[in-house]
């Protein structure tokens, strides 16, 4: 593995920060990237046309430590304010990914006040740095800058949801997760960052049993009905479902811009920016979403993904 750059969408520049987590829209683009290398965007579009028809799902990329698999913290507000139990109001800001066997604890905190300490969740997933750079391309004085990086720490990495009623959809995409890792993810994949590879083979969701115990709770949450249900990929209801998904939510806004990557162009052209709701919006009714256009000078369609993942939660 090597070092991630993942920029900061929120900021109008995030060349000199990283994130040591990935938005769904960003995988997608990047799978659709590494398809389209020596297709001449046919597989690019095959990839686009199964998403639009709902045949392919993605979450966000989330981190995971040894055997335990993180999901960002609910976007929940307290409805009960308890006197007698000092919150460490800080931590629980700072609290971006709650472990998957801790969430039942944290719902009944924020639904009724129960006991709940961000004190001793593991959090240390790697480390985050800044290398400095000299830019020299086109110019007569070199520019410096620096590239804001995350380093993964032993037994620590990313993990995703992939869904497809297709299993020769899953394989193809199996196939093609493990040529990204060669190319890497992110941002400045060219100078070698976001390579990663498969720590192990991929854990299918078949409707039989699973014996370990957080892949059971996982797959309990995305096969039963609940009363709530968390998005796990920051994403956007389509028009027609706005009203609705809003409804009894309660969500966090997060902001969607970029670059487009593509070998037709001869420099950077920036993609549409959108408003998504964020990964841990909960809401009482699922929606689709649907695949946003949002090219601009790039001279050929460019989508942004958008088909949420949900996880269910007794959060009434």
């Amino acid at each position: 593995m090597t070092p991630l750059h993942a920029g900061n969408s929120d900021r109008a520049s995030s060349l000199d920060a990283s994130e040591m987590s990935l938005c769904a829209d960003t995988l997608f683009s990047a799978l659709c990237c590494t398809a389209d290398i020596d297709s001449g965007g046919a597989a690019a579009r095959e990839l686009c046309e199964w998403a639009s028809e709902g045949q392919l799902y993605l979450s966000d990329m989330m981190p995971y430590h040894k055997e335990n698999f993180y999901i960002p913290r609910p976007y929940l507000l307290p409805r009960i304010q308890r006197s007698d139990v000092r919150a460490d109001r800080k931590a629980m800001k700072n609290l971006k990914f709650l472990p998957l066997v801790d969430l039942p604890d944290y719902i009944a905190h924020m639904t009724d006040g129960s006991d709940f300490s961000p004190e001793g969740i593991f959090s240390d997933f790697g480390v985050y740095d800044s290398v400095a750079k000299v830019s020299l391309k086109g110019m007569e004085v070199s520019s410096p800058y620096s590239v804001g990086t995350f380093s993964f720490d032993k037994d620590c990495g990313l993990y995703f949801i992939m869904a497809s009623p297709c299993e020769d959809i899953l394989e193809k995409m199996e196939r093609l997760v493990i040529l990204l890792g060669l190319s890497g993810i992110g941002g400045k994949v060219s100078s070698g960052y976001g390579k990663f590879r498969l720590a192990e083979d991929p854990y299918i969701f078949d409707g039989e049993s699973a014996e370990d115990g957080e892949i059971r709770i996982l797959q309990r949450m995305l096969s039963e009905e609940f009363p709530s249900y968390m998005s796990i990929t920051t994403s956007l209801p389509n028009g027609d479902e706005m009203e609705k998904a809003l409804a009894g939510s309660s969500y966090s806004v997060r902001r969607r811009g970029g670059f487009v990557r593509s070998r037709a162009l001869k420099s950077a052209s920036k993609k549409g920016t959108q408003f998504f709701l964020g990964a841990g919006s909960v809401f009482k009714t699922k929606y689709e979403g649907g695949m946003y256009s949002v090219s601009k000078n790039a001279g050929h369609p460019v989508l942004r993904y958008s088909k949420p993942i949900f996880l269910g939660v007794d959060h009434q």
